[in-house]
């Protein structure tokens, strides 16, 4: 698997759709392709506001960004509590942070978004990861 910096998606059009974009884009209604799919795709996600409202509701949701260091998952672990973190768009832990530490820390982890964590965590953290609806993350197919 290789690195996607910019998050980039590969996303197949048939002629007609990529034809209609490029008389979009003709006309002057967008600048490229890219700026008419963001903002497809923001309408798209607009639409579904209630959604994600929902989610807010009925969960302590985390919407943006979530950091974890090591010093905030020892804590944790020093109350005799496990996290159950709940994120909407990114999850990072620091360096500093270890497989012991996360598998002491932490319960589960339901995440839609981007995990970034140091390679020596990653298996921990999959192993306590599902999607923010609960399907156990190993078992989710993300493209077909």
């Amino acid at each position: 698997m290789t690195k996607n910096p910019k998050n980039r998606v590969l996303l197949e059009l048939n002629p007609e759709m990529r034809a209609k974009i490029d008389v979009l884009i003709e006309k002057g209604l967008y600048p490229n392709s890219s700026d008419f799919l963001n903002k497809a795709i923001k309408s798209q996600l607009k639409l579904h506001d209630a959604t994600f409202q929902e989610l807010d509701i009925e969960r302590d949701l985390v919407i943006g960004l979530a950091n974890y260091s090591a010093k905030e998952l020892e804590t944790i672990t020093a109350k005799g509590k496990k996290l159950e973190i709940k994120v909407l768009g990114g999850l990072k832990f620091s360096e500093d942070v270890t497989p012991a530490l996360v598998d002491q820390s932490i319960a589960k982890i339901n995440l839609a978004g981007i995990l970034k964590a140091p390679e020596k965590v990653k298996t921990v953290l999959n192993e306590k990861r599902y999607t923010l609806l609960g399907h156990k993350y190993s078992e989710f197919k993300r493209f077909e």
